[in-house]
This record gives structure tokens, C-alpha cells and sequence, in this order.
């Protein structure tokens, strides 16, 4: 299988994963104001007016009105294609406005000249024939829930599973739940580590509750499988073709993306009929990634990457707290569980403000290393998506050796994966 090399790959999926944030809050402010509500705004102390609410074209980013029939493995009904998100927000500018960088609905439907960023976002990931197959947001709010995207890259043949990262209470509880979970992954499948493994017991939690609304009662991780064996067996533009698979996402995102590889992996191993007709390997690329499991799960992700069938590559920000270990008081009376108990795992890229990345097998940092006790704000800004899109496009790496390498030949720079 060719691989895309890695100043490509970084560069597509740090978008990638920031994109999600966004078009979960668009999606949801349309799904709010709903296309043909009357609605009442005040234009003075004893006036008011009515109008409605009349997008042109919703279904550009909203499908369930389709007339498609329904496939029980996705919850979109058709395609989304990039440039027809750019198409409605450039035809649709008056009904939106951002406050602190979150979408909100303008009752006062201000004509704007000027596009969103995520309009310029669009214009980056349109450079490639990127086509949206799935997006579930269906029971989320804005305290959070699991989002996720599927999505095919025609133009370096790849297919990503992305997920969202934080963004409200809901998350931040998942966050906060160190306790392992021993079973969802273990149970009846049996560990070579002869030992406990476990992974973090929130994120597990969003993975294998059942998918409400799902016709067959399924897992969430089961039924984002079942689409993306799917796509790789019956899209014609993508089965037989050489296709590479990907799981990606920021903060809790990567968290999630780890342990979806994992199990993907996992299941390849076993020669499981629900990964039948995935590549025999699947590799996750994630940004300011939560250790997402103990040293016995290690062991356990150790072994599938040495079978060639698991990678995971971990960018972190120096700074960042969020990919730490070894939660001190008094933050850690916030948690459930004990992070001293967990590690990291996959090739470590450790990116710096304004030199060239580290390179390191694994590479766990406890919490004191990386958390600036006299700024917290800047600990905060570091872990942002936006500050790590601008250090994976710095010159700096973008010129680095590193970047010019595909993920295998990362992998053998960083040493032997049992350490």
C-alpha cells in the first residue's frame, strides 16, 4: 500500500479535526431556527416584527429531509460535499454571526460581505476531493456528547474516522472519569499482557453505549464500524483501490481515536466479520490526545503494533496538560480514578512553540512538566486546536526531516515499540 507522506497527512487531519468543532455549532443553530419558523424579534421599546427563517438551500448541510431511503449504518442520507457547505454559508451569511468564536443565530439578518473562518477553512480542505460520508450529531447539545465524522479523501485515498473534542459539561464529566474500565474490550476477547489491562472508563463509556436511535440496538463503536466497512466495501470509489484508514480527533477526540484504532486493530487480529473489509492496518493520528489507558493496556497495543496492524501517532503541545499523567493535587480531587495509573501510547511528535518537533516512542509526561502554574490562561491557549494547526505549519516542521517521512519510517525513528 503507498503511503501518504507525512507533511500531507498531519496537515489534512489537524483541519480536519478542527473542522468538526465547527459544523456541529452551524448544523446545530439551523436544526434550532428551523427552516420556515415565524419568528418575533423587538425593533423598539413598543415595536416588534415578524419573520421567517428562510435558508436557501438547507439541505446543502442537513440531509434528513432527503428523499434517499435510510441506511441503517449512517445517519446522514446522502453525501456532504465541501464545496456545498461553502455554497450555503456564502448564501446564507445573514442568518449566522459569532460571538467568542461559537455560532449563534443573527435575529437581525445583517447582510456580511466578509466569509467566516470556517469558509477559509473550507478553502484549504477543498484543495483535495474530500467528501463527508457520515456526520452524527443527532444527541448531542451544546454541553457536549459524542460527534463524530466519516470521511474520503479521493485525492490521497484515504478514509478518516474523526472525532469531536470537548465542548461542554457533558465532555468535561466523560473527561474526568479516570476509572478503568476492565471489561468492554477484554471481557470475552482475552489480553497477552497476563495482567489487568484497562482503558479510561468516560471515554470507553461513549464508545460502547448503545447508539440511541440505531434500528439494531448497537454499540456507537459497532454501528461507526459497520459504516466504514461499509465504504470499503461498496463504494465504488474506494473498494479494491488501495485505500488507507485513519482515526483522528483533538483533545477527548483523541482519546477516542486511540481506542477506536485500537479495537479496529483489535478485531483484525481476530479476523472479526465486522472488519472484514477493512486495510489491514489502521492507524490513528491525534492532537492533544488524554492517556486513554493503563501500562497492561499498553502491553495490549504494543502487541498489535508489532504485528504491523496498529500506529498511532501523538502529536502534543509543550505546555499542553491535557496528554499528561500524574494529576497532583489539588486537581486531581476533580477526578474519578487515579491517573498514576495510566501511560501513553504510540510515536510522540512533541511540538514546540518556535523550533523544530521531538520525535520519542511514547514519551508519557506527568502533569507538572507541562501545566504553567503562574499562567493558567497559557496552558489553556496551548492545548486550542488553533495553536496546534499554527505549530504542525510551522517552517520549522514543515521543513523537517520528520514531515518527509511516511508513518512507518516515523515509527522506525522512534525505536522499537516495547519499551
Amino acid at each position: 500500500m503507498g503511503e501518504t507522506k507525512f507533511d500531507e497527512l498531519i496537515s489534512d487531519l489537524v483541519k480536519v479535526s478542527s473542522f468538526v468543532y465547527g459544523f456541529r455549532d452551524l448544523r446545530a443553530v439551523v436544526k434550532k431556527n428551523k427552516q420556515g419558523t415565524i419568528k418575533k424579534r423587538s425593533t423598539g421599546w413598543f415595536s416588534s416584527e415578524e419573520y421567517k427563517v428562510e435558508y436557501v438551500t438547507p439541505a446543502h448541510i442537513i440531509t434528513q429531509k432527503g428523499s434517499q431511503q435510510d441506511d441503517k449504518n449512517q445517519y446522514l442520507k446522502y453525501d456532504i460535499t465541501l464545496p456545498a457547505i461553502k455554497q450555503f454559508l456564502e448564501e446564507n451569511r445573514k442568518w449566522f454571526k459569532l460571538e467568542d468564536g461559537a455560532w449563534k443565530f443573527d435575529e437581525s439578518r445583517t447582510e456580511k460581505k466578509e466569509p467566516f473562518p470556517l469558509e477559509k477553512e473550507l478553502d484549504v480542505l477543498m484543495e483535495d476531493n474530500l467528501r463527508i460520508i457520515d456526520y452524527d450529531d443527532e444527541f448531542t447539545e451544546g454541553d457536549g456528547g459524542l460527534v463524530y465524522g466519516v470521511a474520503v479523501n479521493l485525492t490521497h485515498k484515504w478514509i478518516t474516522v474523526v472525532f469531536r473534542g470537548s465542548v461542554g459539561k457533558t465532555d468535561f464529566l466523560t473527561d474526568r472519569d479516570f476509572n478503568l474500565d476492565y471489561n468492554s474490550f477484554f471481557k470475552t476477547e482475552g489480553n497477552i499482557s497476563g495482567g489487568k489491562p484497562g482503558t479510561h472508563a468516560g471515554f470507553t463509556k461513549y464508545l460502547v453505549d448503545e447508539k440511541m436511535g440505531d434500528q439494531d440496538g448497537r454499540k456507537c463503536l459497532d454501528r461507526i464500524l459497520a459504516c466504514v466497512n461499509n465504504e470499503f466495501e461498496t463504494n465504488k470509489d474506494v473498494a479494491g483501490k488501495d485505500f488507507s484508514l485513519y482515526v483522528t480527533g483533538h483533545s477527548l477526540g483523541g482519546g477516542l481515536a486511540n481506542l477506536f484504532a485500537f479495537r479496529v486493530a483489535q478485531l483484525k487480529a481476530m479476523n472479526h466479520e465486522s472488519v472484514k473489509f477493512l486495510p489491514n492496518k489502521v492507524t490513528a493520528l491525534t492532537f492533544a490526545a488524554p492517556v486513554a489507558g493503563n501500562h497492561d493496556y499498553n502491553k495490549e497495543f504494543q502487541s498489535l503494533e508489532k504485528k504491523g496492524i496498529l500506529r498511532h501517532i501523538r502529536v502534543a503541545n509543550e505546555g499542553d496538560a491535557v496528554p499528561t499523567n500524574e494529576i497532583p493535587l489539588p486537581f486531581s480531587l476533580a477526578l474519578a480514578g487515579n491517573s498514576h495509573e495510566y501511560t501513553q501510547n504510540g510515536v510522540n511528535l512533541h511540538l514546540f512553540p518556535d523550533k523544530e518537533l521531538a520525535v520519542d516512542y511514547r514519551n508519557t509526561k506527568p502533569f507538572n512538566s507541562q501545566f504553567f502554574y503562574l499562567n493558567p490562561m497559557k496552558s489553556a491557549e496551548t492545548h486550542f486546536v488553533a495553536e496546534y494547526i499554527r505549530r504542525v505549519e510551522l517552517p520549522a516542521n514543515k521543513n523537517s526531516s520528520c514531515y518527509q517521512k511516511t508513518v512507518e519510517e516515523i515509527y522506525a525513528h522512534a525505536g522499537d515499540c516495547t519499551n
